[in-house]
């Protein structure tokens, strides 16, 4: 995507003629790799790539207002996370600040104990868009790689979340990786997981929407399409490489 491209923040429904060509420039690439006689690898973030956290969110917000009392939580929805701070969403939410000011730590202790395990991640949603744009790099002959930052705790209930929202996943033509364990730093473990992915094929594409991650694949991998996801991402003062695409969403039509 070229010109003003810096509008941030989730925006799943959009769709634009450049970003739907970036897409089908992704799977024209894995086609011709394929006619060639390659074996094109297509890789994929998950945590506000190709799943929506949002709800996961909200959820655990609501348990806590049921569980504590704290009605006040009850106003957050999903458009109140806009970035990883629990007191701008609940401030988005209208949420008083004397209550943030007085629960925030607790908030935030309740929603990491939750926000990081294999139960929880059964309530995201699959971005719109995005089960569909896998299946078409699968069935256009790509491996489809999960690199995630999610532990290895964390993967049974991610296993369960691709199967239910139909993602590519239990024959060869799919691989989740995640973290082998929850200290790891997120990028560190992607550089670390770059060879095994190297391995499989041709990596023709890569999708994050950690900037310091698509810098990472774009310095590794030049010849492929990595592609920037705008949703949210880490508070990290880094921004995407200028000669990076970016999308909002995976939707083409």
């Amino acid at each position: 995507m070229t010109g003003p491209r810096r509008a941030r923040g989730y925006s799943p429904l959009s769709v634009t003629p450049e970003s739907r060509a970036v897409l089908d420039g992704v799977l024209a690439q894995v086609r011709a790799r394929v006619a060639q006689g390659g074996t094109p690898v297509v890789g994929f973030d998950l945590d506000g790539c190709v799943f929506d956290t949002r709800p996961r969110q909200v959820h655990i917000f609501r348990e806590l207002a049921s569980r504590r009392g704290y009605d006040e939580l009850y106003r957050v929805e999903v458009e109140h996370f806009r970035d990883w701070s629990l007191a701008n969403s609940m401030r988005n939410a209208g949420v008083p600040e004397a209550f943030i000011a007085a629960r925030e730590a607790e908030v935030r202790q309740w929603w990491a104990s939750h926000f990081f395990t294999t139960d929880y991640v059964l309530y995201d949603h699959a971005m719109p868009g995005a089960v569909s744009f896998c299946r078409d790099c699968a069935e256009a002959g790509a491996i489809v790689v999960y690199l995630t930052g999610r532990d290895i705790n964390m993967r049974a209930g991610t296993e369960e979340a691709l199967r239910r929202f139909g993602f590519p996943y239990d024959d060869a033509s799919a691989v989740l990786i995640t973290k082998p364990s929850f200290d790891m730093d997120d990028t560190a473990f992607k550089e670390s997981a770059l060879e095994a992915i190297a391995a499989r094929g041709e990596v023709v594409s890569y999708f994050d929407n950690e900037p310091a991650n698509v810098n990472l694949f774009h310095e590794r991998h030049p010849g492929a399409r990595v592609v920037f996801v705008e949703t949210d991402h880490s508070p990290r003062p880094v921004e995407p490489d200028e000669a990076i695409p970016w999308i909002r969403s995976f939707l083409r039509a």
